[in-house]
């Protein structure tokens, strides 16, 4: 049986510019340059008061780096004026005391920073840009220093930082004490940018699973470390990874990705092959309530299950793991590589050190 949609998106991942002071590897949006017909100020502010129409409860804003966009701070307005809950993912480059400012007069809730590597020479590398790691650090500062809800370090996994997860630990329980540490897995969006040959392996994987459900379980109360949607799934070794349980991908469902161009997917991470329409053709209500739209999602049966997920005896509830990652590491919607619940019933233990 199909998931029901909910009457609006829960979450709105809104990239409000493609345009970024950095070129990292690796960028699911391969984010450098503004696309050339990014919604103007006045359809940026239109499409907040859609939202506040649909009733929409939370949006991030996203980039690129969304810090770039001249007008932010008047999308961000415009959303708190509708009541709307405003989170910010940031590369913290341009996350000075006067953003720090910013961000507390109008009332966001949630700022997260980007963090690759303990070292700065890695973090740098991975970033494209001398110096990013020490703007980074900083941010992480100034989110320690204004009264959020949420304060968030996110790092994007592959074999080049595998090694760097332990050291990134020490500084963030150092330097972020009371923050979520988001870890998640990088998929390669564009091979002339990231490697696909760096994604993690069947080992990584393991070894990922194995730190987050340690760290998890020593830190509890100091550091909030959890896995993201594309680890997983149904463990029974490691039966804590996350601050959800995980139902199945929700693009669609509970969450919209909006581009700077007003193009509308499940989830922003999605390629062009998830897209739903375009925001200057269609309202935002047309687009989420379309009967045919999301259908991946939406019109799910256990029989769209693919190679090793086919026949899962979890097939109905997880629905064959993150649509990204499926897509990234195997080509298919429906079949995800490295599931834990199948990992284990083959007896793949991993090495425990990351």
């Amino acid at each position: 049986m199909s998931p029901i949609p909910l009457d609006a998106p829960q979450y709105i991942l809104w990239e409000i510019t493609l345009a970024c002071n950095l070129r990292c590897r690796h960028c699911a949006a391969s984010a450098g340059r503004p696309r050339h017909d990014e919604l103007t100020p006045e359809e940026a502010l239109d499409l907040c008061d859609q939202m506040a129409g649909l009733k929409v409860p939370s949006v991030c804003l996203m980039g690129g780096e969304p810090l770039v966009r001249k007008d932010w701070v008047q999308i961000a307005d415009r959303l708190r004026c509708h009541d709307i809950a405003v989170g910010l993912i940031t590369n913290g480059w341009r996350f000075d005391n006067e953003a720090a400012r910013q961000v507390e007069q109008l009332g966001i809730c949630q700022v997260g920073v980007s963090l690759d590597a303990a070292s700065a020479q890695l973090h740098d590398r991975l970033r494209n840009r001398e110096g990013a790691h020490a703007r980074a650090l900083a941010t992480i500062r100034r989110i320690a220093a204004l009264p959020l809800t949420y304060r968030t370090v996110i790092t994007s996994v592959s074999r080049t930082n595998l090694p760097e997860l332990e050291g990134i630990c020490e500084l963030l329980v150092d330097i972020a004490p009371g923050f979520t540490w988001m870890v998640n897995i990088t998929s390669c969006h564009d091979p002339d940018r990231f490697d696909p040959r760096d994604l993690i392996d069947e080992a990584g994987f393991l070894q990922l699973a194995e730190f987050i459900y340690r760290k998890r379980r020593e830190l509890r109360g100091r550091l909030n470390v959890t896995a993201t949607h594309d680890m997983g799934y149904f463990s029974e070794r490691f039966d804590d990874l996350h601050d959800f349980e995980w139902s199945g991908c929700v693009a669609g469902l509970e969450t919209l990705g909006i581009r700077s161009n007003g193009d509308v997917t499940g989830c922003l991470v999605l390629d062009d092959t998830f897209l739903e329409g375009n925001l200057r053709d269609r309202s935002l209500a047309e687009l989420w309530a379309d009967p045919e739209g999301f259908s991946y999602n939406r019109q799910f049966t256990v029989d769209m299950l693919e190679g090793a997920c086919r026949g899962c005896d979890l097939g109905a509830r997880c629905r064959g793991g993150c649509r990204d990652h499926a897509v990234s590491f195997t080509g298919s919607r429906f079949h995800y590589p490295y599931c834990l619940h199948r990992l284990e019933r083959q007896g793949r233990q991993g090495d425990s050190k990351p």
